[in-house]
């Protein structure tokens, strides 16, 4: 059965985690995303389109019902709950009026999933069309050397080819490669858009971006890697919240190291595309990987690719035992198209669509395209 969608506007970090320990496994409810309790929050909802949306009325918070009321007129059919520290008849009454559904108090999690379920029936009277559902794809791969760049690239190619308005995010800050596999070259990057915009539009984001000739539109990581500095976690998490509400796709490419950009690059994504070679070693740091994920309660976004398929001593199989987790699909292994593309900077699946590595990419394509991704290859 498919699950109900909330999008959390907390601002505490504790409720956060809160939050997600408590609908981690739950049946009926994901939890899609968090945001702050500012107008930020409607961007994130033309992008998450999620069913309802909670909002935490916390200490001294002052514009909930400013917001809320916003969120009811924008979005019809997206429902609202509200948890604050003390209920009485006149917040109540303010909450109707703001179009809340549900209020609960925070001191009564036992109460809020019914709270959430009854806001989000409810609000299925309600006409109105939610939107898209963009896809963030973060594409990880714990092993250097797995090829993720390489499909990360080729999957926003394959993309964008089919008419999808598609972005293409390096978050590799320190040692970024894709602008490199697309051959182009950026005199504005990640680190220049971060230094010229403490709070950056749509607009912003596109003017320091590249419009590549496959229609991928791509933001660069940092030109030198002592520029990654200016990056901080706070713009890795608005960026994906300014970029979402206009593409269709959304990849971003992440380096193998777990520093605080890449864990809220994967937090905010939709899915994690985890890549990994056939191999001992790839085995050993996808499995530690896919550890790191359960514990932040991210394995449910998590589909794993086995890039270069070959005959050897693991199969497909020994993966899936191993990290307990089906693989959603097997690349096979073709290192000449593969180097090639790289040193003409043309992706593969334009320069050399008939190979059977550029196929593959397409393959993969064709299952976000198509929704099927825990379906099994």
């Amino acid at each position: 059965m498919p699950k109900f969608k909330v999008l959390a506007v907390v601002g505490s970090e504790e409720m956060r985690l809160a939050l997600r320990k408590q609908f981690s496994s739950d049946d009926e409810i994901a939890m899609v995303g968090f945001a702050a309790m500012d107008t930020a929050v409607l961007g994130k909802i033309a992008g998450y389109a999620p069913h309802v949306v909670l909002l935490a009325q916390e200490e001294g918070e002052a514009g909930v019902m400013e917001i809320a009321q916003r969120i009811y007129q924008g979005f019809p059919g997206c429902a609202l709950v509200l948890l604050a520290h003390r209920l009485d008849m006149r917040l109540v009454r303010a909450a109707m009026e703001a179009g809340i559904r549900q209020v609960v108090a925070m001191d009564d999690a036992g109460s809020l999933k019914d709270a959430v379920i009854r806001a989000a029936v409810f609000e299925k009277g309600r006409n109105g069309e939610t939107g898209r559902e963009p896809r963030v794809i973060a594409v990880y791969g714990g092993k250097g050397g797995a090829g993720k760049t390489t499909v990360a690239v080729n999957l926003a190619v394959a993309l964008a080819q089919t008419g999808r308005r598609t972005a293409l995010v390096d978050l590799c800050l320190n040692y970024g490669d894709a602008a490199l596999l697309l051959n182009i070259t950026a005199r504005d990057t990640i680190a220049e858009l971060v230094q010229d915009k403490s709070i950056f539009s749509i607009d912003d984001v596109k003017s320091f971006s590249i419009q590549h000739s496959s229609g991928v539109s791509v933001l660069c990581s940092p030109a030198s890697p002592e520029h990654a500095e200016y990056i901080t976690p706070r713009h890795v998490e608005t960026l994906i919240g300014t970029i979402r509400p206009y593409y269709d796709f959304v990849v971003i490419d992440l380096p193998g190291n777990l520093s605080e950009c890449t864990l809220t690059a994967l937090e905010n994504s939709d899915d994690i595309l985890m890549v990994s070679r056939m191999d001992i070693s790839n085995l050993h740091a996808a499995k530690q990987a896919l550890g790191i994920f359960r514990t932040l309660q991210q394995e449910e976004k998590l589909v794993l690719l086995l890039n270069a398929e070959h005959k050897g001593v693991l199969k497909r199989r020994d993966f899936e035992q191993v990290l307990e987790q089906s693989v959603l699909q097997t690349i096979p292994e073709d290192a000449k198209t593969a180097r090639l593309s790289q040193e003409r900077g043309v992706p593969f699946v334009i320069g050399m669509p008939r190979t059977p590595i550029a196929q593959g990419v397409r393959r993969l394509a064709d299952r976000w395209l198509s929704e099927r991704l825990r379906e099994g290859a």
